[in-house]
C-alpha cells in the first residue's frame, strides 16, 4: 500500500498543491550544489512522507536521514536540516553564523481526498501558554495558499477571538499582494468557517464512534497511518512495528472508515 494517498477524486485540487510543495522541496535541494544528505526533524518526518517520497528524493541524488542524538554518518558533502523553526536555540549554541538559514513553506499536508492538516498539534499550547502568535501566521499563509490555488474565498466566518484575527491576515494580504481571480468566474471555495479551539473544549473529550474513529482512540493515527505490530498485517518482521496508511486509496476502509464501529463488527 502506497504512502502517499491518491488524491485523484478531491473536490480541490489537492494533487497540485502537493505537487507544488514536492517542487518547491526539491528546488531548495537543487540550488545546494553537491550531494546531499537531508535530515528530517522526526515531527515533520510524517508530514513530509504524505508530500513526497523517498524514491523521488534518491532520483535527485539526496540521501535522506531522520534527525537523531546519534552523529551523522554520510559520504555527502552537503548537509541540509529540515527542522522546526529554532534560530533562537541556533543563537544560544553559537552556531547561527555558521549556518545557511532558509525556509521551506509547507502550510498544508493534505492527509486524504476529503482532508488536509495544517500539522499544529501545539497550537493552542503555543499561543495561550507560550504567548507564541507564529501558528496564527500559519493557518492564514495555509488560507492564502488555497486562495492562489482556488481563488479569493469571498466568505471567511470567524467564531472566536484568535479566529478573527487569523481571519483579518488573508484579507490584508490580499490588499499587499492581490489574488487575480480572472480566471475565475466562480471561486472553488465559497466559505470558510474558523473556530477557536477555546469556543469547544468538551469535542475533544469525546469518545469517537465511527470505525476510523475507534481506530484512533486505541491506535492512535498519526499523518494517515498507524503503526502496529507486523502480526496484525499477517507479515513476519522482527524487531519494530509496521506503519499501515489510512485513507481512500484503501477501498474497504473508504467503505467503512465514517460507520458507526457496531456496524462494521
Amino acid at each position: 500500500m502506497a504512502q502517499i494517498p491518491k488524491l485523484d477524486n478531491a473536490p480541490l485540487n489537492l494533487k497540485f498543491m502537493r505537487e507544488q510543495c514536492q517542487k518547491e522541496l526539491i528546488n531548495i535541494l537543487k540550488s545546494i550544489r553537491g550531494k546531499k544528505c537531508l535530515v528530517v526533524d522526526p515531527k515533520l518526518a510524517g508530514s513530509i512522507t504524505l508530500i513526497i517520497q523517498t524514491a523521488l528524493l534518491r532520483e535527485h541524488g539526496v540521501e535522506l536521514r531522520h534527525l537523531s542524538d546519534e552523529t551523522i554518518q554520510t559520504d555527502c558533502s552537503k548537509v541540509v536540516f529540515l527542522v522546526l523553526a529554532c534560530e533562537k536555540l541556533l543563537e544560544v549554541e553559537n552556531v547561527h553564523d555558521l549556518l545557511h538559514i532558509g525556509e521551506y513553506p509547507l502550510y498544508i499536508v493534505p492527509l486524504d481526498e476529503d482532508i488536509f492538516s495544517f500539522e499544529l498539534d501545539l497550537g493552542l499550547k503555543e499561543y495561550l501558554v507560550d504567548g507564541d502568535t507564529s501558528s496564527l501566521w500559519h493557518v492564514a499563509k495555509a488560507i492564502r495558499m488555497l486562495e492562489f490555488s482556488c481563488g479569493v474565498i469571498p466568505n471567511v466566518r470567524a467564531k472566536g477571538n484568535v479566529s478573527v484575527r487569523v481571519a483579518d491576515i488573508p484579507n490584508r494580504m490580499q490588499i499587499e499582494e492581490p489574488v487575480s481571480s480572472s480566471d475565475m468566474v466562480v471561486p472553488e471555495i465559497t466559505t470558510v468557517i474558523l473556530l477557536d479551539r477555546e469556543v469547544d473544549m468538551v469535542t475533544p473529550m469525546c469518545t469517537q464512534l465511527t470505525y476510523e474513529g475507534i481506530v484512533d482512540e486505541f491506535l492512535r493515527i498519526n499523518n494517515g497511518s498507524v503503526e502496529v505490530d507486523p502480526s496484525v498485517m499477517d507479515v513476519k518482521q522482527e524487531g519494530q512495528k509496521m506503519k499501515v496508511p489510512l485513507n481512500s486509496s484503501d477501498k474497504l476502509f473508504k467503505e467503512i472508515r465514517d460507520l458507526h464501529f457496531e456496524v462494521v463488527v
